[in-house]
Order: C-alpha cells, then sequence, then structure tokens
C-alpha cells in the first residue's frame, strides 16, 4: 500500500474502535472501565500500525502484540503481583484466574449496568486490545474493507443485546458515521494507489468517495437526531427477548454492588455523590446480600413499584430522609434501613432486603430528589439477649445457605470464636469482637471476599477493608447457625450546615445478623461503627477519616472493648468522649480512578506523540539547511542539493531513484507517474545529470534556475497531497534520513557509471 492517505484510513479505524469502547458504557453503571479499555484500543492499534509498517510477519506481529497486552493489563490490574513489577506471576496468573471465573459466574446472572469488576476488565480488555489489532489487520494486511468493521459492529451488537436501553440510536448512529468515514477512507486510500498523485483522474475519482462521506455522516446523525422524536421509538418491543421467562419488568438481576468495594472506596474517594437531610445520621443501605457461592456475594431480588409497598406517612417514630443525587451512578437508592414510607420518582421496591432501584435499568440523575421514611429504631441489649434460637424455615433456607465445599479452616475459627457464648446475640457480639480485637483496615490488599481469600485474610493477612470484614464475618456467622446477609451503602457523610454530604470515601459494606424475628447489623470493620448501634455493639459511631479512605483503621480503633453484656445496656446513657468523626472538613481528594502506573504513562506517551510532532519535521528543515549550506561555495554541490530535496519529496511518496536510472531517465518515470507537464523536472534532472558529469562546473544562472526549479516541484507535489497525507510523511522516522539515503544511492549510481565508463 501506497503511504499517500494510509493515515486516513488508519485514524477513521481507531476512531471507529474508540466510539466502540464508549458506547461500552452501557453495560457499566459507571465509566471506571473506560480509561484502561481506551489504553488497551490504542494499544491495540499501535502494535499492530508498528509491526506492519515495519513489515513484521504476521505471525511476529501477534506474537508481539500478545506480549504487550499481557504487561499492559497486567500493570493496570495486577501490579502487586507481578514480578520484577513487569513480567507476570504464578500470583498474578491465580488472581487473573479467580477474577475471569467469578466474571463468567457473573455474566450468566447479571443484568446492565454492572459495576466494572476486574474479571470483566480484563476480559473485555483483552477482548478490546484483539479487535483493534484484528481490524487493523483485516483493513491494511489483507486489504479487505467489509471484514475490518466486523469488530466495530460486533460490539455494537453486543452491547445492543445486553446493555441498557440508553442512547441506543445513537450509539448505533456514532458506529455508522465511523464505518462510512472508514469506508470514504479506504477507498479514498485505494483510488490514490491506482492513479498518481495530483492528476486530474485522482482528484475525478476521489470527489465521489469525498461526497459520500460527508452524505453518509450528515445521513447517520439525522437519523440520530431525528428517529428518537418519532412518534413510537418509546414504545415496549412487541417481543421483548429479553423477557422470554416472563419475569420482567418486576425481576431484575444485577451483580453485587460488593465486589468492586475497593475500587469505590480508591476511584471516586474525593467526589461527592449525593446528599441527606436528616435530623439524625445513619447508615445509608442501598442492598442487601443474601446469597453466597463461594466467590462472592449476591442477590436475585424481585422487585414490586414502590409506592404500592411504601404507603407509611411520615410520623414522630420514623427517621425522615430527603436525598438529593449528585454524582451517585448506579441504580440503587440509598435509605436507612427500613424503609416504610416512599416520595419521589417512580422505583422498584424488594421489600425482603429493603432495597430500592430505578426502573427499566435507568440509572440515578444528577439533582434527582426524593424521600424516605425509615423505621430505624434501634434494638435493646434486653431483647437482643433474650432471643431464641429458632429460626424460620423460608429464612433458614435463604440466609443459612452455604457452598457444599464451603472452607473447613473457616468454619472451625468460628466455632472455636464462639464456643463460650450462649444465644444468637452473644455469638454475633464475639464474632464482631473478633475481628475487632485482631485485625487492621487497609485498602492496600487484594480485593475479593471468595473462601480462598477469605483463609488468607483470616490465617496470614489480617488486614482488609470492608468487603473483606462483613463478606467473611457472615459466611462465618451462617457457619454456626446465625442467619446472615451483607449490606452495602454509605456511612453517614459529612455534616454541613445541616446537610450529610456523602462522598465515595464513604462507601461501606457491614454485615446483618437475624436475631429475635429482625435482622440487627454489627461492625467487624476497625476504623467504622454505625450511629445509634453502640448500645449493643459496643463500637463508637465513626468513619472514614477525610480524604484517607486507607487511614483510622487500628486494631480496635473505635472499639469499647470486649465488654460484657451487662455493660453494653448502660452505653446509652452515657456516650461522652466516645470517638465522633461526622463533623469533619470536606475532602480534597481528587477523584476519578487514574492511578499513577495509567496516568504517568499516558501522559509519557502523548508529550513523546507532540515531541515527535515536533521534532521530525524539525531535523529534516536543519539537515537540509545544513546541506545547502555546506554546498554554497559548490556549484556541483549546490545542484546535486537541489535535486537531493526534490528526490527526498519523491522518495517519501514513495517513487525511488533505481541504481540504473539517470537522472534524466528518472525525470522521465516521475513524469508518467505524476504527470506533472512542467518540463521543471526535465530541466532539473539534466542540470544535475551535467554537474554530476560536466568536466566544467555549472554557471551561477544554472545552479539559480535548480533551486528555482527544486522548490517548484516541491510545492507543486506537496500542494497535490491532502494535509493529512504531508503530515504523515513529514512525521515518519525515514524523514530524518532520507536525504542521506538518496545521496548514497546517487554516490553508488554514479560510482557504478564511472566504473562502466572506466
Amino acid at each position: 500500500m501506497r503511504g499517500r492517505s494510509l493515515w486516513q484510513v488508519e485514524i477513521s479505524l481507531w476512531l471507529a474502535t474508540l466510539v466502540s469502547v464508549l458506547i461500552a458504557r452501557r453495560l457499566f453503571d459507571t465509566w471506571d472501565y473506560a480509561p484502561l479499555w481506551l489504553i488497551l484500543a490504542m494499544g491495540g492499534h499501535a502494535s499492530a500500525a508498528v509491526t506492519r509498517r515495519q513489515r513484521w510477519p504476521l505471525a511476529a506481529a501477534a506474537t508481539a502484540s500478545v506480549v504487550m497486552l499481557i504487561i499492559v493489563e497486567g500493570l493496570a490490574l495486577y501490579s502487586d503481583t507481578l514480578w520484577l513489577r513487569v513480567a507476570p506471576s504464578a500470583e498474578t496468573l491465580r488472581h487473573a484466574a479467580a477474577d475471569i471465573a467469578a466474571a463468567w459466574r457473573a455474566f450468566g446472572i447479571v443484568e446492565a449496568p454492572t459495576p466494572a469488576t476486574a474479571g470483566f476488565l480484563a476480559v473485555g480488555g483483552v477482548a478490546v486490545w484483539l479487535a483493534a489489532f484484528v481490524a487493523d489487520t483485516l483493513a491494511l494486511r489483507a486489504k479487505s474493507m467489509g471484514p475490518a468493521l466486523l469488530p466495530a459492529f460486533g460490539v455494537l451488537a453486543f452491547v445492543g443485546a445486553l446493555g441498557t436501553d440508553a442512547w441506543r440510536i445513537r450509539s448505533a448512529a456514532a458506529v455508522i458515521v465511523c464505518a462510512v468515514a472508514f469506508a470514504a477512507a479506504y477507498g479514498i486510500h485505494h483510488t490514490g494507489d491506482r492513479t498518481a498523485v495530483g492528476s486530474s483522474e485522482q482528484r475525478r475519482a476521489s470527489v465521489p468517495m469525498r461526497t459520500a462521506l460527508r452524505l453518509g455522516t450528515a445521513a447517520a446523525v439525522g437519523a440520530a437526531l431525528l428517529v428518537p422524536l418519532l412518534p413510537g421509538s418509546d414504545a415496549p418491543a412487541i417481543v421483548s427477548w429479553k423477557d422470554l421467562d416472563g419475569s420482567a419488568p418486576a425481576s431484575r438481576v444485577t451483580i453485587s454492588p460488593l465486589v468492586n468495594a475497593q475500587g469505590r472506596l480508591v476511584g471516586t474517594s474525593g467526589a461527592e455523590l449525593f446528599r441527606v437531610q436528616a435530623d439524625e445520621p445513619a447508615y445509608w443501605r442501598v442492598s442487601g446480600l443474601s446469597r453466597f457461592d463461594g466467590t462472592f456475594w449476591g442477590s436475585e431480588q424481585v422487585y414490586g413499584n414502590a409506592t404500592r409497598h411504601l404507603g407509611a406517612r411520615a410520623d414522630d417514630d420514623l427517621l425522615t430522609q430527603r436525598f438529593t443525587v449528585g454524582a451517585l451512578d448506579s441504580i440503587w437508592l440509598p435509605a436507612a434501613y427500613e424503609p416504610v414510607g416512599y416520595h419521589g420518582p417512580d422505583v422498584l421496591y424488594d421489600p425482603e432486603t429493603g432495597t430500592l432501584v430505578t426502573q427499566h435499568s435507568n440509572e440515578l440523575e444528577p439533582g434527582m430528589t426524593y424521600t424516605v421514611h425509615s423505621d430505624a429504631d434501634v434494638p435493646s441489649v434486653a431483647g437482643l439477649v433474650a432471643a431464641g434460637d429458632e429460626v424460620p424455615p423460608d429464612i433458614a433456607e435463604t440466609y443459612l445457605a452455604l457452598p457444599e465445599d464451603f472452607n473447613e479452616r473457616v468454619a472451625g475459627l468460628a466455632g472455636d470464636i464462639t464456643a463460650d457464648a450462649t444465644g444468637p446475640y452473644a455469638k454475633a457480639l464475639a464474632l464482631q469482637n473478633f475481628f475487632l480485637e485482631n485485625f487492621v483496615y487497609a485498602l492496600r490488599v487484594p480485593s475479593g471476599h471468595d473462601t480462598e481469600r477469605m483463609e488468607q485474610f483470616l490465617f496470614s493477612e489480617r488486614r482488609g477493608y470492608c468487603e473483606q470484614f462483613a463478606g467473611t464475618y457472615a459466611a462465618m456467622a451462617r457457619a454456626i447457625g446465625l442467619p446472615s446477609r451483607v449490606a452495602v451503602g454509605f456511612t453517614p457523610g459529612e455534616l454541613v450546615d445541616g446537610t450529610f454530604v456523602v462522598r465515595g470515601e464513604h462507601y461501606h459494606a457491614w454485615p446483618e445478623i437475624w436475631i429475635g424475628g429482625r435482622w440487627v447489623y454489627f461492625e467487624p470493620t476497625p476504623g467504622r461503627g454505625a450511629p445509634g448501634a453502640v448500645v449493643y455493639t459496643g463500637v463508637a459511631p465513626q468513619q472514614v477519616v477525610p480524604g484517607d479512605p486507607d487511614a483510622a483503621g487500628e486494631a480496635g480503633s473505635g472499639f469499647i472493648g470486649a465488654q460484657g453484656l451487662e455493660d453494653l445496656e448502660g452505653l446509652s446513657g452515657d456516650l461522652e468522649g466516645f470517638v465522633d468523626v461526622l463533623d469533619f472538613e470536606g475532602s480534597q481528594s481528587p477523584t476519578g480512578r487514574w492511578s499513577e502506573w495509567l496516568v504517568v504513562p499516558f501522559y509519557a506517551v502523548l508529550a513523546v506523540g507532540i515531541g515527535w510532532l515536533i521534532t521530525v519535521p524539525s531535523v529534516v528543515r536543519i539537515r537540509r539547511a545544513l546541506h545547502h549550506r555546506r554546498a554554497r561555495h559548490d556549484e556541483r554541490a549546490a545542484v546535486a542539493a537541489a535535486w537531493d530535496d526534490v528526490a527526498e519529496t519523491l522518495f517519501s511518496l514513495g517513487i525511488d531513484q533505481r541504481a540504473t536510472e539517470t537522472h534524466t531517465e528518472f525525470a522521465d518515470r516521475v513524469d508518467r507517474r505524476l504527470r506533472i507537464d512542467s518540463g521543471e523536472m526535465h530541466a532539473l534532472a539534466t542540470a544535475a545529470q551535467e554537474a554530476a558529469f560536466a568536466s566544467e562546473p555549472p554557471a551561477p544562472q544554472t545552479v539559480a534556475g535548480a533551486k528555482e526549479h527544486a522548490q517548484h516541484l516541491e510545492t507543486r507535489i506537496q500542494s497535490a497531497r491532502s494535509r493529512w497525507d504531508r503530515l504523515g510523511t513529514a512525521c515518519r522516522p525515514a524523514a530524518m534520513v532520507a536525504g542521506p539515503r538518496s545521496r548514497r544511492r546517487r554516490r553508488s549510481t554514479l560510482d557504478g557509471e564511472m566504473t562502466k565508463a572506466g
């Protein structure tokens, strides 16, 4: 392929891949996936482009691309496990295998939007990289336009089948615009291969392609804007394939919000998610997770209309909360447990877990407001102590279930910890105190809460964050006969002028135990404590240190101690001196998931790219100037320098002077190829040939004429090419050495001719 319009083809193909990555937002509840996938998309195209331009065989290019993919994904997702911080180790492979297995199991049950878990990021990232590499290979190695677009349309079909309904038409229109742009650039490129640069035939042939590009883009954009306005465009499908089992719209299955707890705590720590106006602080709960399959905690909930289930009005015994949504990007609505009344936009409600979600997979909109009335009374110690061990069959069936192969070592430890406790409350309290007295809070640990991770957490590391504490506590509680689940939500947040401001760093998870006919939450995570619960947990109200989600996590932080039951009974009237960090100043930590490994290489590549765009043309100009400077006192060298300038420009177009050609023969071939028809090329060739072989040096007017001819020829050649072609040619690495190559070829030709003459 010629390089005249190759950059247009490559850029249009890159754009199609990047748009495909962006429309994948319909699969996830946040943009957390985008930075990694965009970099992987660019990496796949870059590896394909570099190896193709270096004329590597396809097998070698594919191997190099896969190696780069492994390195980039390893740095992104498993940097702490890499050998020498670069190469995957056995631990890296083990973590990756566990994440991918969890993603595969989740894929069969979840419905978008879902959190961007490590498994989804890894598998999707591989698909994005390979799609980019394959698209480039099909388009520019196999020279096949149609198949090159299959990866982009494949992503569109996948997202359309499994993603949310948001931006359906606009997503399709964006991909179609990119496809039209690629088809037009591809056609222009191949038209340029068949006709001469600067020829009238090329211009006439490229006009239809450019017209098709404009019309196709206008049609796609127009359809994206007008089709959603047509009557019936938002009507339900006549046959909804997503509801073939008849369970929608009341049934929704979503991946557990617990599985991405670490990413939420680290990645969005400073972002203001929502605000709450309430008379008292509380844990703002978003979901209750009832099912544990040995890999992650999740739930399959059946929802009904919230206004039908929650009809209670506000009264003095209820906690009234008025929520204003900010950057909270999810389907779950926070609320203090247990909601009994709701006022606001239409939502769905699951009475079993007390979970509010949006309808039809829509996400919360910034500025949305709603009011919840909750029965948030705190149980008394006396009532909890008096509760018996009886568990209703329906509760036992769901909330005592554990995998058949549940880790016996973990179950045995739970039995040892609670061996001396009598009654469900005493056992739950003993289990909580075990964590608070022996573990520390830390975010910089491997994520996950499967049984293997539990064993590491309990017996070797004894460090973790809420995901490990809540998930491990709940599983151990089930192992000793305590019905349990994991609640996910937020700690109260920062109190500002009577309003609780909740940020990403307040994300939290805690266990809930069924005792005496009600769900009671406990707090095994050091550095966290629910408001009001101190009367039965012995843990003072506390939450994250502002701006530092990893702090306030020493063993026993905020823990009053392993109190006896008789001691806890009197705590409700004497809370003076306990830790309460609700009234701290706002966090100044940055938002976003761009960690150092991602930001630094990204800006390094960007800086290198900008520097390259500046450096290469500058080096070419300087080299040419020095060449002419050295030849200013030598008439023969001055004419040769003028010829070299034109020969270099032609060389960048793929037109090179053969070793067997004289200057005038080369000029004839250039004239036939470019159809310049000016006579200047022949005049310059004649002057250069005479300067090289004549016994007398050329006259000054011949030197001046050669320089003038060279300038005119370069101007005419460059003006016949597009701006992108000129930029691409000027920035090619070969441009920095094209001049010396031309001179070496010319010297070789002259030496050969002189040998023949001798």
